[in-house]
Formats: structure tokens, C-alpha cells, sequence
């Protein structure tokens, strides 16, 4: 192998090593208490070492942040290949970010700045790389999104309220009909939501009135 190449190949795996660290660091303390040197005595290097790589905390939080984007997107477009309802998209989106905060809940905080994983947003914004994924959904099933950019992030703003406001409630043990409803309580609100804004649903309810 070049140098060169494997110059690159160790840079990476250093990269990737200190974010790994930040995020174990997170899980056991809190990203409250993430700091570089303590990042530096789990790797066992100086500070300048990491410096290499980052410029500080806030430049490794938006690395772990754009990481997370990258995940979600792929787990979209996964969902876009397996299915072509807009009404099971929709739900299955739903389902993508449930479990992700799931699976990755300190990948979570950082990308919604909660438990102290605090730094500008910039333009990694978790939405902007999805939002167009709700968009497409809600105007295949909805005239009026269709027609409408302003109803359609109307839409957008219910549907993230839902989604995110779930997972919080989650995090802080807050869901009242207990730990071993949550997955079937989340997937009713999302097709609660998704019932009554589906046209066709509301043609059928003008017919029988």
C-alpha cells in the first residue's frame, strides 16, 4: 500500500476513534461532561493530537451531528426502495427515527442539542436533508399539500412535532401508557396523524355524514 494511502487510512481511523470515544464519554457522563481532555486520556494522546483534527468540542459535535444525518438519510432511502405508498412511507419514516434514537440515543442528543450536546446548528440541521422526503408523502396523499407550500410545512411542523415529541417524552420516561406500549403507542399517533390528513380517508367520512 502507498504511504500515502495508509497515511490517509491512519488519519481516518483516528478520527473515527476520537469520535467513538466522545460518544462513550457521553454515554456514561453526559455530553456535559465531554471534554478534550478527557477524550485525550481514553486515546492516550495530547491534546495537540486532537487538535490535528479538530478545533475543538463543538467541531467534534457536528462531526458526530453530520454522521447522524448520514445514517438517517440512508435509512430513508432505504424506505423509499422498499416501499411506494406514501401513507407506509410516511409511517415507516416515523419508525426510522424511533428506532434510530433507539439505538443511537447520544447520536440523538447531539443532533438535536438535548442533554448538554450543545453547538451551532450551521447548515447541518438534521430536517434539511429530509424534509423533502415529507413533502413528497404528504402531497401524493393530500390535495391541499399538493397545492400548498405553506400547508405542506404545516404538515411538516405536525409530523416532526409528533415524531420528536415522542422520542422526548421517551427519554425522560414520560410516556404514560407505560415502557412496553411505547412502540405500539408512537406507531398509532403516526397513523393517527396520517389517517386524518389522507384524503382519501376524508372523502369517505363526507360519503357516510
Amino acid at each position: 500500500m502507498p504511504i500515502n494511502e495508509r497515511r490517509k487510512q491512519e488519519k481516518d481511523e483516528m478520527r473515527r476513534n476520537i469520535l467513538s470515544v466522545a460518544k462513550g464519554i457521553a454515554a456514561k457522563d453526559g455530553w456535559q461532561n465531554v471534554t478534550i481532555r478527557k477524550i485525550c486520556g481514553e486515546i492516550c494522546y495530547s491534546a495537540p493530537v486532537i487538535y490535528e483534527y479538530f478545533e475543538g468540542k463543538e467541531q467534534i459535535l457536528q462531526a458526530i451531528r453530520m454522521e447522524g444525518i448520514g445514517e438517517i438519510h440512508e435509512l430513508f432511502l432505504k424506505v423509499d426502495h422498499k416501499y411506494f405508498q406514501p401513507e407506509k412511507r410516511l409511517l415507516e419514516y416515523g419508525l426510522a427515527w424511533w428506532n434510530f434514537a433507539k439505538r443511537n440515543a447520544e447520536l440523538y442528543q447531539v443532533m438535536y442539542n438535548l442533554q448538554g450536546a450543545v453547538c451551532s446548528m450551521g447548515d447541518s440541521q438534521p430536517n434539511t436533508t429530509i424534509l423533502d422526503h415529507y413533502h413528497q408523502a404528504f402531497s401524493a396523499i393530500n390535495r391541499k399539500a399538493q397545492a400548498s407550500e405553506k400547508y405542506r410545512w404545516e404538515l411538516c411542523d405536525n409530523f416532526i412535532a409528533i415524531i420528536h415529541g415522542f422520542i422526548s417524552l421517551r427519554m425522560v420516561n414520560k410516556i404514560r401508557s407505560g415502557i412496553p406500549n411505547e412502540d405500539q403507542v408512537f406507531a398509532n399517533a403516526i397513523q393517527r396523524f396520517i389517517y386524518i390528513i389522507n384524503d382519501s380517508n376524508a372523502d369517505i367520512c363526507q360519503k357516510e355524514n
